[in-house]
């Protein structure tokens, strides 16, 4: 079961201290002469059937907008990489959500996963010895991006990611309503 809301309910304080906030004005609505949304926002429980799709719904919503494939590419690989975070370590023993919300606005894309879990560890815990693949998705993450924000806590963790691709430099801003 989850929530899907063409237009999100997108609070003002919801949105990051600069310089993420002056990123991601309050505007929706759909794109100058294109087809499609401005924004979207998905909110559903955090298994990996369920990240798996949000990445394709985010990768169909990147179809509408005027990106090169590297681009829409680096978008849907980052996000990805944050849902299956949620996935893995947001709720030890229990279920939970991840919120996904993404809007292009001018030339910016900007993408916010959040969920209320548990927080992620100042230091990532490993037992002694043992290998282990994990600790690397954040670095992924910041290697694709333009900006990234991690802020994460006992009442859980966003993360926003935002990209200044060129081709939407060129591109027609999002008209509001």
């Amino acid at each position: 079961m989850y929530r899907h809301t063409s237009e999100p309910h997108f609070h003002r304080d919801d949105v990051d201290a600069e310089p993420v906030e002056a990123a991601v004005p309050a505007r929706s609505g759909s794109p100058a002469g294109r087809p499609g949304r401005a924004s979207f926002e998905e909110l559903v429980p955090a298994l990996d059937d369920e990240a798996a799709a949000l990445r394709r719904q985010l990768a169909l919503w990147l179809e509408e907008l005027p990106l090169d494939a590297d681009s829409g590419y680096d978008v849907t690989l980052a996000a990805y990489e944050a849902l299956a975070n949620v996935v893995a370590h947001a709720y030890p023993g229990g279920p939970g959500w991840i919120r996904l919300y993404a809007e292009w606005s001018g030339d910016v894309v900007t993408v916010v996963v959040s969920d209320t879990g548990c927080g992620v560890p100042e230091e990532p815990r490993r037992a002694s010895g043992a290998s282990t693949s994990g600790g690397r998705g954040l670095l992924l993450i910041d290697k694709v991006t333009d900006q990234l924000q991690v802020e994460t806590g006992k009442d859980g963790t966003r993360v926003t990611m935002i990209w200044r691709p060129a081709a939407l430099r060129h591109a027609p801003a999002p008209r509001e309503e």
